[in-house]
């Protein structure tokens, strides 16, 4: 086999051209006997017709003398013939669409696979060549590689994506959350719990209607309230049209004290004998890990990075949300809170509030609050929300807490405006702290 090959490459050798180092094309012989292309040796005499001199042996001639060589030519096609039907039974694949040869080599110049011929010629001499096995070797390593690299980057988008994921689902479940939570807990358990996880939801169900039925009851005290109200004022307006004489036979605080007393229902106007606390604080043992706290502690915002700090039983996570330092457990308090953003709410808590885990904003949970949960929805958090009115959308927030009644309110600081109240609630002799819940780039402060 190797005598084979090896005559096949001088076979290859004597018919190739020394100048062009390709099969010969249209030889000629010289004087001295050498074979070259006849565009090849033509090309070496250009210049004018005196003595010419031998490209391989540097003989020189007096002529220039050119005689075609048809059986060299002849010669040339049978080699080809050879050459291509090696090729074919050895299975080499490709071929060499210029010399018929096997592509055995890669040029690295030109990133592209030759042949022998290929390799010898003017177009690839000066290039640099290696077998293309060794090629492929290199290539496929470096794709390797950047396999490699594309799977990590992969796992580390996959990864970013997993740890990206927070519920979407929280704005939307707040008054359902309880329920999706129970049906998750339950699809854990075995059947012999199937009648318990029934009945819980059907409590779950008389809850609802019991929550929407105070809201209902609440819905018409008010209209009953304005109602009784605009009477009132009718009445007493016909009075003071009334002359002097008979104007003054009516004591009017006597017969309308509730009227002249207050103008809204609950004890709105009570605020103005509220005890002011202005040096309320933030308890940073309560505070979410993504909530900052300023070194006074006097204010809020939601920071990017989860924060080092220890998860104690205390810790709200992870609902967003930080308590106030001090506690009231009796008499009237407000505090004042500055906001900024879209993403809040202010209020206050029991002192017993949940505080790992899914948390409802609401006051069946223990919160009593107010604020814009996203840039679209500025609400009350009762249960199901009350969509408070775009024009009221103070700045400066001031929280009212009325513990003997039980009561919650809420008013522009700027103007004494009331925003909100909430029925009045059971404290049932528990500490009640201020509240608040941050998210995106919103910030809340607590006014000095």
């Amino acid at each position: 086999m190797a005598a084979a090959v090896n005559a096949r490459q001088s076979l290859q050798d004597e018919a190739s051209c020394s100048i062009c180092l390709e099969y010969f094309n249209d030889p000629v012989t010289i004087d001295c006997g050498h074979n070259f292309c006849r565009a090849c040796i033509a090309q070496c005499w250009e210049g004018p017709a005196t003595a010419a001199s031998c490209p391989q042996c540097r003989a020189t001639f007096p002529q220039r003398n050119l005689r075609p060589n048809r059986q060299l030519a002849n010669v040339v096609e049978i080699a080809k013939q050879l050459h291509l039907q090696s090729t074919k039974d050895a299975g080499a694949g490709r071929a060499c669409e210029k010399h018929q040869e096997a592509l055995k080599l890669f040029c690295q110049d030109d990133q592209s696979p030759i042949c022998v011929v290929c390799d010898r010629s003017k177009e690839h001499r000066a290039h640099t060549v290696v077998p293309a096995e060794e090629a492929a070797q290199e290539y496929k390593g470096q794709i390797r590689s950047r396999l490699e690299m594309l799977k990590k980057e992969m796992e580390g988008i996959a990864a970013l994506k997993l740890n990206g994921e927070i519920t979407s689902q929280e704005l939307l479940v707040l008054t359902h959350y309880e329920r999706k939570k129970i049906l998750s807990e339950f699809e854990k358990l075995h059947m012999f719990l199937e009648e318990k996880e029934l009945l819980l939801l059907a409590q779950l169900e008389v809850l609802d209607k019991e929550i929407l039925k105070r809201q209902d009851e609440y819905a018409t005290r008010l209209t009953q309230e304005i109602s009784r109200l605009g009477t009132l004022i009718s009445e007493i307006e016909g009075k003071c049209r009334q002359p002097a004489s008979e104007f003054l036979q009516v004591r009017l605080c006597e017969r309308y004290p509730r009227a002249l007393s207050r103008h809204v229902p609950g004890s709105l106007l009570l605020k103005s004998k509220f005890t002011v606390h202005p040096n309320v604080t933030l308890d940073p043992d309560t505070a979410h890990p993504h909530l900052i706290l300023s070194e006074d502690r006097k204010s809020v915002r939601w920071g990017p990075a989860q924060r080092d700090v220890p998860n104690n039983f205390r810790r709200f996570d992870p609902v967003p949300c930080v308590l106030g330092c001090e506690g009231f457990a009796s008499g009237r308090h407000c505090w004042e809170v500055e906001v900024d953003g879209s993403s809040w709410a202010v209020g206050v808590a029991r002192e017993s509030v949940r505080r790992k885990g899914g948390v409802s904003l609401e006051p069946e949970e223990g919160i009593w609050a107010m604020g814009q949960l996203n840039p679209i929805q500025y609400v009350a958090l009762t249960s199901p929300w009350t969509s408070l009115p775009p024009d009221r959308r103070p700045r400066k927030i001031r929280v009212a807490l009325d513990y003997e009644r039980g009561q919650v309110a809420f008013f522009d600081a700027d103007n004494q405006a009331p925003i909100f109240t909430f029925p009045p609630a059971s404290f049932t002799g528990e500490r009640i702290r201020p509240w608040l819940w941050v998210r995106g780039g919103s910030q809340l402060s607590l006014c000095h």
